[in-house]
């Protein structure tokens, strides 16, 4: 069972102009998402995440729940690479009173590891659902992360997130939403998925981070402050 939780405060937002499109996505000030995550056996995890946003000029408000659920195709162990296929679904207009479409993603969740090095990314395609849908072909978002441990306890990182809307229409590059920035990773050092004592109990594994992303496009927030929690167990 693990609980995470993530955090980001964004700053420095684009500025839409009085002419812009009604239908604009608001760009967020904050946003707040607790994952609740179970594994039910060695190759299958179900996720649950509450997600509370505040849209700039607005108040904070649960926006979504998202339920996903991830099948590991190639564990990694103590290997170099793993992999697994995660799907998930997001229902948004049944939680705030907005006209917005539900969201179901796909797609691989893979990790390569090298002594200290270890890189994990997530890229996945959404299809917008509902009645609120207004999507033509699929849209595309990326999560990835290089991590280096340089300490028993402490760990960096170079974090970079992304999401074309659209990859039918996915426009110029300035258009889309691309952030990238360092990290920082303080952990109480137990080893991942490390052997049981004589009880059958796993130590708990805990890790607390923070990163600052700094946006590669115009579309994108000048920067955020992104801070993680996580307990394993």
């Amino acid at each position: 069972m693990e609980i995470e939780y993530r955090g980001a405060s964004h700053w420095g937002l684009p500025k839409q102009g009085e002419d812009a499109d009604e239908d604009e996505e608001v760009l967020l000030r904050q946003s707040h998402e607790v994952e609740f995550q179970l594994g039910i056996t060695d190759f299958l995890m179900l996720r649950v995440t509450p997600n509370v946003e505040e849209p700039d000029g607005e108040s904070m408000e649960l926006v979504s729940l998202g339920v996903e659920a991830q099948f590991v195709l190639k564990p990694r162990d103590d290997g170099r690479f793993g992999l697994a296929f995660m799907l998930g679904y997001g229902p948004t207009s049944n939680f705030v009173d907005v006209d917005e479409p539900d969201e179901f993603e796909f797609g691989p969740v893979m990790e390569l590891a090298s002594e200290r090095w270890l890189l994990t990314a997530n890229p996945r395609l959404v299809e917008q659902l509902g009645e609120f849908a207004d999507q033509e072909g699929l849209g595309f978002e990326y999560a990835t992360q290089l991590k280096y441990q340089f300490a028993a306890r402490w760990a960096v990182a170079a974090l970079m997130f992304g999401e074309i809307e659209s990859l039918a229409h996915a426009g110029p590059f300035e258009a889309q939403s691309h952030v990238l920035g360092p990290g920082l990773y303080f952990s109480n050092g137990a080893e991942e998925g490390g052997e049981a004592d004589d009880e059958g109990v796993r130590e708990t594994e805990w890790q607390v981070g923070v990163g600052v992303l700094f946006g590669l496009t115009d579309a994108t927030a000048d920067a955020a402050l992104r801070v993680t929690a996580s307990v394993e167990y």
